[in-house]
């Protein structure tokens, strides 16, 4: 097959907060849009991410070797020193290499090459970035001439036509869909900051009347003509509202007065979203506002600054022919010490000296008023790359707009913690203190609060409000989200690692490591649960979750107040963290009916020969009662409340009764009649053994169990009538039927099948058992069984199955604790689903398939000239594109499945998304214009149509909508194969402790093999 030039990788879970090889383009954790992305400060941001991201070596001026790193960064370093240096990077947590860059520029220059003309860094570093820049896509820039130096007329033909940008208004719709496409093109699912990095502006002269105090006053102002409104508005006012607008902070870099009323009142009517300035603080400013501070602490009175700096960058070159903008600049630095009381003369010169380039030089004398009225004087030089300067206070204003947004932190105390930053801290920020190491104080102080107020939302079991991924087309699915209850044993499993002993003798023995996992038939099907979900999520971070298959989980058990108790609800609730749809409140408001319970503990030392140990506590287990069951789940259903819950009741699954004393016989029974009371239509009750004790058999005459003295089993008997899914191993089996397995697989079957008829005899409507590698058995009652259960899929009457166990791969690790919940949760849900009747019409999908196939009989191509490209490449292709690998693994090299699939996909998505697709397409065709050499494209691929047929006259065919399909069940077979593939996924280490398992891609698993199953 035709290799396409372009990589496509498989779409893997996102750890955005961890994964150091995180590419931006495929899951951006934060977004850094940059106004001037192509000048000086643009530029080394840029390289100085990609290099970090790439660990990349190179060779100083003077051979020396260097590496990359974040130094002047304090969100990206760590704490230093014995008293803890400034440095941020494990309370923020969020790394700067993983960021999405991208931005606006008016001069048409690739990053890549205006990097090597500024100058500024390293050869060797240069030379290695250089191509990798260049590719990067950049926005064309809102100019108008009258807000920046006449140097600069000339190159600005990078920037929005005037049919594009006609008036501010549409100036305004065109940076906000910049914005849009900058976020979805990368993946960015973290806060997004605009940065105005560009030439500094004259002062906006309707901000100094007044004119834009309010919001509607900025709004009503851009969609008033230039008349109307009585003079132009500047271009960073319409970046800044678009960023806000598009929730996304504003950071204004520059010196001009962008701060306006109207702006701060615009982001304070969104939670977390920030307008900040103004000038950023870089370096000889900086240490101007230490070195004052440093004067007055000794008590001196400091009277006269006076400093002159010069470089030759073009920031200089700019100023040095705008007169308005050099005012703008000089009203920012005369303003840094007007917060203080003393009377500072602070003058400043600022000279343009081509040949300094970008590495200011300044000098700086400070005179002050020592004891008696003598004068104190000192002095400073500094020199340093400005641009080198800069580009740490942009990495950290983004990283820090990210981290409080998260913190949803306030806007005020966000504007004072920032103000560092700043050489005149303005909008909620202004009169803060001027001084250096105040202003730091303050930002470590809002910083701990932050930390301190997130961390005790978490204790207390607070949840963010649950903010939904989009909703998504679905085959299948539960309906009206019914809400499902675990109940049964719970208790913490703290597993030792690598242990030695094991023997029964009196030595000391060693561990290596502890790992504590919620253990029991709560936690265990709570996290099976939980994690089944429709698509990929989004980081938890920022409040942005998947649709789970269970919209809610509730777990009912007995938890002590104690700390063990304290980390059981921890891990509970971190079952769903992909989904937050695990709700631990009943089994919080449980803890009060008994002050002095202990929560269960399960010690698992792991031997280094393989062997399990287990020294069990039951603790509160021990002492668990129906009453206080049936007294959460009437908690739960509302029963006696005046709003019920929103969701029904759907399923009711309780687990390990042998291992809960007073959970037994007919007091198992009364909670099971009472949550059937409290289900929708009678919901489903599920029944997970384990625990059965190994016992010489006490029934009569041995041998294989009788119905009636199996309806009378001390622990389960009166229950199972009320029980629609049971579940136990088939060593349970042979405990509580007195059944024979000889190994013999014929032998065995036949064993198995009349064991479990036992339990449809008493009134179990589907018997599930487990046979570890050797797969699993299924038996399902009659008709009119079925019919006391309408939730049950009516297609099981009577029948039976066994299934293969699934292959996994060689090598593959193994940890069979939980496998039999995981199974019974997989079960379970396979039971409950439902077609929504969204189908795609099977003829359609033959005549892609015949069409497909006469197409790859045909000569193979390699290559598409660029004219061919051009016809051929649609949004749709790209959509192909993007999503070819993971549906190839998907369906397993099905091009019915994957045609099919993406074709359902392109249809289901927005009107919005698909103009992306069209945007990006227009981009792809600009580059072939501009390269000659040809493209090489997948024929499977770019030769499709929105139908995933090869291109042609005739139009895509549309998705279906079935009525007949909606509400189907899936039948015993694939239901019995989706159970195990979840199970298979719970066993397998490296998928054990992912956040969520897409059930699109286990049912179709599940589907496609007639016979047995295929390797995860």
């Amino acid at each position: 097959m035709p290799q396409s030039k372009s990589t496509i990788s498989p779409i893997a879970q996102p750890t955005l907060l961890t994964d150091s090889t995180h590419q931006p383009k495929t899951h951006g954790s934060v977004g850094i849009l940059v106004v001037g992305l192509g000048g000086a400060n643009g530029v080394t941001m840029l390289s100085g991410i990609l290099a970090n991201r790439s660990n990349l070596n190179w060779y100083g001026p003077r051979g020396e070797p260097m590496s990359a790193n974040y130094n002047g960064c304090i969100t990206q370093l760590k704490e230093r020193g014995v008293h803890g240096g400034v440095g941020f990077a494990e309370k923020v947590n969020i790394n700067a290499s993983m960021a999405a860059v991208g931005g606006w520029e008016i001069r048409p220059s690739k990053l890549g090459d205006a990097l090597r003309n500024a100058q500024i860094l390293d050869y060797d570093m240069v030379r290695q970035l250089k191509d990798e820049m260049n590719r990067v896509k950049v926005f064309r820039g809102y100019y108008d001439p009258r807000f920046i130096g006449s140097s600069q007329h000339a190159t600005a033909t990078h920037i929005l036509s005037k049919k594009e940008a006609p008036n501010c208004s549409e100036a305004l719709k065109t940076i906000r869909a910049d914005i849009r496409y900058f976020k979805w093109r990368n993946g960015v699912v973290g806060h997004t900051t605009v940065i105005w990095s560009a030439s500094v502006e004259p002062n906006c002269e309707l901000v100094y009347d007044g004119k834009l105090e309010s919001a509607k006053d900025l709004l009503d102002a851009i969609e008033m003509s230039e008349e109307e409104r009585g003079g132009p508005l500047s271009p960073s006012l319409i970046y800044a509202t678009a960023a806000i607008l598009e929730g996304c902070s504003f950071v204004n870099g520059g010196s001009q007065n962008t701060m306006c009323g109207g702006l701060e009142e615009l982001a304070r009517q969104q939670m977390g979203v920030y307008c900040l300035g103004t000038d950023f603080k870089a370096g000889q400013t900086k240490f101007k506002t230490a070195a004052v501070e440093y004067i007055r602490t000794m008590g001196l009175t400091p009277k006269v600054i006076a400093s002159s700096n010069h470089l030759g960058n073009n920031d200089m070159r700019n100023l040095a022919t705008a007169d308005k903008a050099r005012h703008a600049k000089l009203r920012v630095k005369h303003d840094i010490f007007a917060a203080w009381e003393e009377d500072i003369d602070h003058k400043v010169s600022v000279m343009f000296t081509p040949m300094i380039n970008d590495e200011k030089r300044d000098f700086v004398e400070y005179t002050s008023l020592g004891f008696l009225g003598q004068h104190h004087t000192m002095v400073t030089y500094t020199r340093a790359s400005d641009s080198v300067l800069c580009v740490p206070l942009m990495i950290d204003a983004a990283v820090w707009c990210d981290f409080f947004s998260t913190c949803s932190w306030p806007y005020e105390e966000v504007s004072k913690a920032l103000a560092y930053l700043f050489k005149v801290p303005e909008g909620a920020a202004k009169g803060v203190d001027p001084g250096f190491f105040r202003q730091m104080e303050e930002l470590k102080a809002q910083v701990a609060a932050a930390c301190s107020a997130k961390e005790s939302k978490k204790k207390e079991g607070r949840r963010r409000v649950r903010i939904r991924a989009e909703e998504k087309n679905t085959e299948w699915a539960i309906p009206n989200d019914k809400i499902i209850v675990c109940a049964g044993l719970a208790c913490v499993d703290m597993q030792l690692g690598n242990a030695t002993g094991g023997d029964g003798g009196e030595n000391i023995e060693i561990f290596e490591g502890e790992t504590s996992i919620g253990g029991g038939s709560v936690s265990m099907a709570c996290k099976s649960l939980a994690r089944l979900c429709h698509g990929a999520p989004l980081d938890e971070g920022y409040m942005q979750v998947t649709p789970p298959v269970v919209h809610t989980l509730i777990p009912i058990c007995k938890i002590g107040h104690d700390d063990t108790g304290n980390k059981l609800l921890s891990l509970l609730e971190n079952c769903g963290r992909a989904s937050r749809n695990v709700d631990t409140k009943y089994a919080k408001s449980g803890r009060k009916n008994d002050q002095t319970a202990r929560t269960a503990l399960a010690v698992l030392p792991i031997f280094k020969d393989g062997r399990r140990g287990c020294f069990f506590d039951a603790a509160s287990n021990a002492t668990f009662e129906a009453k206080e069951v049936v007294g959460m789940l009437q908690e739960v259903t509302g029963e006696g409340s005046s709003t019920p819950p929103t969701q029904p009741l759907g399923a009711f699954v309780f687990g390990y009764p042998h291992l809960l004393p007073n959970l037994q016989g007919e007091a198992l029974a009364h909670v099971f009649s009472r949550a059937r009371a409290s289900m929708d239509e009678g919901g489903i009750i599920v029944m997970d053994l384990n625990g059965v004790p190994d016992v010489a058999p006490n029934w009569i005459g041995g041998g294989l169990r009788t119905v009636p003295d199996l309806k009378v089993d001390r622990v389960i008997g009166p229950a199972l009538g009320h029980v629609d899914i049971l579940h136990m191993n088939e060593d349970e089996l042979v405990l509580l039927t007195g059944c024979s397995l000889t190994g013999s697989k014929s032998d065995d079957e036949f064993a198995i099948s009349n064991a479990a008829s036992l339990f449809l005899l008493c009134g179990v409507a589907v018997v599930a058992v487990t046979r570890g590698q050797r797969g699993c058995f299924i038996a399902c009652n009659d008709e009119e069984r079925f019919a006391k259960t309408k939730a049950l899929p009516s297609s099981w009457v009577d029948s039976t199955t066994f299934i293969k166990a699934v292959d996994l791969p060689e090598g593959t690790t193994i940890n069979t604790n939980g496998a039999g919940d995981s199974f019974t949760a997989g079960l379970l849900v396979a039971a409950m689903l439902r077609h929504t009747g969204q189908v795609v019409n099977i003829s359609e999908k033959e005549m892609i398939v015949e069409e497909v196939e006469s197409t790859e009989a045909g000569p193979e191509v390699d290559e598409v000239t660029d004219t061919t490209a051009h016809r051929q490449l649609t949004p749709y292709n790209l959509f192909m594109k993007e999503h070819y690998v993971s549906l190839r693994a998907e369906c397993k090299d099905d091009k019915k499945a994957i045609f099919t699939k993406c074709h359902i996909l392109w249809e289901n998505e927005s009107e919005e998304v698909k103009a992306m697709y069209e945007r990006r397409c227009n981009e792809e065709l600009e580059d072939l214009d501009d390269d000659e050499e040809s493209v090489r494209l997948d024929v499977d691929i770019m030769n499709l149509d929105g139908a995933g047929r090869p291109v042609k006259e005739s139009d895509a065919s549309e998705d279906s909508h079935y009525g007949f399909l909606a509400n189907r069940a899936l039948n015993l077979e694939t239901a019995a194969q989706f159970a195990c593939l979840v199970a298979a996924h719970h066993v397998d280490v490296g998928t054990r402790d992912s956040d969520y398992l897409d059930i699109s891609t286990l049912l179709e698993r599940a589907m496609v093999v007639p016979h047995g199953l295929e390797e995860i």
